[in-house]
């Protein structure tokens, strides 16, 4: 029987932003989605406030799928609420969450000899090896190295399967440890905390599953542990069947192990909504021309190359005083390829051929697909020479590209096309905080 262990980072983007600044700790914290617009991660403290909600508080009121909860709340609708508790309010800051993450995983990665990366704040670990010793220290050791490093609190759950790991997870966090062993639980234990677990709160079900299981009176994790295998395959999925074989510690869920490379990516999108509607062509090149540039850099962190690109470009839908336009068109390239500067002159050419002058545009979207990995070049007798794909120049030059604004941070070397000046389709981010650690210019100053 395997042993697993779930590993979360606790509020993650809000830990990142107090792990810089230990002032904000008893304090609200909460992070907005792109262009400020909802609130998507918030600390303990700022979860408190979810008592607040009950009674509408602005016009409008809150958003009718989350009544009770500040997280996914339209900005605007709850500033007042926030500001009136002296809460922190950050802009998304993805260049710093990513590179926490990074660093968050790469010290768990240290407790196992497997990982599995599940998200950008959550590994799993094969703790099979650690069976004869006590899992809770080792998980207390976890916990604190993290702390210690990167100052981002974690919660650790342990199971024999990964829907126990991932179970016992949620149940750590209500727990002051943080930690829980559920193979150290005899089963009247176990299934008595299995009560507490809403039925929808279950690694992978969804809404409408949750919905169908309480229908037939299985409203909690230990109804799905102690339900007939063969009805819940017959009435709903072979997938709800694992679940529950999982529940009673059947590892069902194979472990896949990218500690030291991930899958490569079979698509690969970049796609933003801007910080204003877009009306003239010459702002929507240089959006389209900084995306291209983020898609294909993916591309070569991968060592992949792509053959097709798609481009597709938007107004708001849910604007009745906007004039509605969608269009998408997507290019065959004769040879594959990861360069900046022939994936960017495609995607112009591209936008050319559905741009409609006359509207407003909230969004472009670049997506590569057609992707494999990048070899020896066949060349075609009749096609075009291939100046940019296999070309040793021309990859040298990316291999510069990438470097320069690796060392020196992004965008501080790019394609001319995407614009020399602060753009105004730039997303916005009033609210954010520097990136202390990717940005020279923005490393934390520690006065003596």
């Amino acid at each position: 029987m395997p042993i697993y262990a779930l590993v979360d980072g606790n509020s993650f983007y809000a830990s990142c932003q107090i792990a810089f600044n230990p002032s904000l700790k008893d304090r609200p914290v909460v992070v907005l989605s792109n262009n400020d617009g909802c609130v998507v991660a918030a600390n303990q403290h700022a979860k408190l406030l979810d008592k607040h909600l009950k009674k509408p508080f602005g016009k409008g009121g809150y958003h009718a799928a989350t009544p009770n909860s500040i997280m996914f709340q339209p900005y605007f609708k709850v500033a007042p609420l926030l500001k009136r508790f002296n809460t922190e309010i950050f802009s998304s800051n993805y260049e710093l969450y990513g590179d926490m993450s990074q660093r968050m995983h790469r010290i768990t990665s240290e407790f196992a000899s497997r990982q599995e990366i599940y998200s950008i704040d959550e590994s799993f670990l094969d703790l099979s090896e650690f069976r004869h010793q006590d899992l809770s220290q080792h998980a207390e050791k976890i916990k604190q190295r993290v702390q210690q490093w990167i100052g981002i609190p974690v919660a650790v759950g342990i199971g024999s399967s990964k829907t126990l790991a991932k179970l016992a997870n949620h149940l750590a966090k209500k727990q002051q440890s943080g930690i829980l062993d559920l193979t150290a639980l005899c089963e009247h234990t176990k299934d008595a905390l299995f009560k507490q677990v809403k039925v929808g709160a279950i690694w992978g079900i969804g809404k409408q599953t949750a919905k169908q299981l309480e229908s037939h009176k299985i409203l909690t994790a230990y109804d799905l542990k102690k339900s007939n295998l063969k009805t819940i395959r017959k009435q709903l999925s072979v997938n709800v069947e694992r679940t529950v074989l999982e529940l009673n510690g059947q590892a069902c869920l194979e472990f896949t192990d990218n500690l030291h490379e991930r899958p490569d990516k079979q698509q690969i999108i970049s796609s933003r909504s801007f910080g204003q509607l877009v009306e003239e062509f010459e702002e929507m090149r240089q959006a389209v021309t900084s995306y291209t540039s983020v898609a294909s850099e993916k591309l070569r962190q991968q060592n992949s190359v792509c053959k097709m690109l798609t481009l597709s470009i938007t107004t708001p839908a849910f604007r009745e005083d906007v004039r509605q336009y969608h269009n998408q068109i997507s290019i065959p390239l004769i040879y594959p390829t990861d360069n900046t500067l022939l994936l960017s002159k495609v995607a112009v050419h591209a936008l050319k051929q559905i741009w409609q002058q006359g509207y407003h545009y909230l969004k472009a979207s670049i997506g590569l697909s057609q992707i494999s990995h990048k070899g020896d070049l066949q060349i075609d007798l009749f096609a075009p020479d291939p100046k940019f794909s296999g070309n040793p120049k021309a990859d040298k030059l990316m291999h510069v590209l990438d470097q320069v604004n690796k060392n020196l941070g992004k965008g501080s070397l790019q394609v001319a096309s995407s614009g020399l000046q602060q753009p105004t389709w730039k997303m916005n981010r009033n609210l954010m905080s520097p990136r202390y650690t990717t940005r020279w210019d923005e490393l934390l100053r520690v006065r003596s």
